[in-house]
């Protein structure tokens, strides 16, 4: 009976150690900084970038951080002169508001001294409140924990961080996602890499089978819905340009380069924006962050205008992914967009695709 049970004991903890070895080597979440990633799309990791990018970023020992929304996630190249040949953390956080976006860059930030150079994308939306409740006050409870459960007296938040990262590694769910990430390599789903890129692969998948018509229809609908369903307002008075200012001012103090951009949209897009009364919202954040910018003496180079990369609008029956090189739908750019942004970062020249306001 005693052998038995040696046995079943070391049979469990082999088993154990077996599957906790296969998540490490596989990684499907790209937490761990392994030499030569033999799985680098990481598929399962596309829909848990909130979770899983602090991790990432805590092992990518990066100089350049790039920060904002999905558009700068799936937008962004990965491989840019303006990287100057090291590594990049792509910290664009779908969905996410600015002081999640700016908290998690800034604990990739105070994590390493790597990083010299920020580039901080903005969005109208994520400045705006309710009309009837314009937001002064950050509510950050439901995420900082991932930041400070370690050097917190919060015995709660240090268990709940100790078991996440743990379910990582050893979990059901982990091995469950580590063969989904072998299966699923050569497939057409969205994938992130280790580095925070999200390579947008299902936009194909979507545009062979349906055509950028049916994309732009379901991005309309999507826009229409969550604009119609409630007034949205810019206002001055609201948390957003404070936090700003105040993730602005922190980079500056670790001498840290700043670049400052308005991410691009399709003129469909723009469209919408007027129609739900947000044209003149619009315009007056615009000015605000202008004044911001010549307040941190950052040039800030505007690419929501209506230049002819923005009015030129795929043909909606097109299945052809090439015919639309430079957007996936009005609200999402291509990396073949983020090229030319970082281009005119690198250049400080707009080269007539954006307005260049310098200090």
């Amino acid at each position: 009976m005693k052998h038995y049970l040696r046995f079943m004991l070391v049979f469990i903890v082999s088993g154990l150690l077996l599957l906790c070895s296969a998540s490490y080597i596989i990684d499907p979440y790209g937490i761990f900084a392994h030499d030569k990633d033999i799985f680098p799309r990481k598929v399962a990791a596309a829909d848990k970038g909130r979770t899983v990018k602090p991790y990432q970023a805590l092992n990518s020992k990066p100089f350049t951080v790039l920060v904002g929304n999905s558009r700068v996630e799936i937008g962004m190249p990965p491989e840019h002169a303006f990287y100057q040949g090291k590594p990049v953390y792509n910290m664009g956080l779908p969905g996410a508001g600015i002081s999640m976006q700016y908290g998690y860059a800034m604990h990739a930030i105070n994590y390493s001294d790597s990083v010299k150079q920020v580039i901080i994308a903005l969005d109208l939306l994520d400045f705006t409140s309710r009309a009837e409740n314009i937001v002064t006050t950050i509510d950050n409870s439901g995420w900082q924990w991932r930041h400070e459960a370690l050097n917190s007296e919060s015995f709660a938040d240090k268990r709940r961080y100790l078991a996440e990262r743990i379910s990582l590694l050893f979990s059901l769910s982990a091995l469950t996602d580590s063969v989904k990430t072998i299966v699923t390599q050569q497939n057409n789903v969205n994938a992130l890499n280790r580095f925070g890129f999200n390579d947008g692969r299902v936009y194909h998948f979507h545009v062979a089978s349906e055509g950028f018509g049916a994309l732009y229809q379901q991005k309309a609908q999507e826009i229409d819905q969550r604009l119609g369903s409630q007034q949205l307002v810019f206002n001055r008075d609201s948390y957003h340009l404070a936090e700003l200012d105040r993730f602005i001012t922190q980079l500056k103090q670790q001498n840290i380069t700043v670049y400052l951009l308005i991410n691009p949209y399709q003129q469909p897009y723009l469209d919408q924006l007027t129609e739900h009364k947000l044209g003149q919202h619009l315009y007056d954040w615009k000015e605000q962050i202008i004044q911001l910018a010549k307040h941190h003496q950052l040039p800030l180079f505007d690419f929501a205008i209506s230049s002819s990369l923005v009015t030129d609008v795929v043909a909606p029956n097109s299945k052809v992914v090439e015919d639309s090189p430079y957007f996936w739908e009005p609200a999402h750019y291509r990396p073949a967009f983020g090229d030319l942004i970082l281009n005119s970062l690198l250049m400080n020249n707009c080269h007539q695709i954006c307005n260049l306001y310098s200090q």
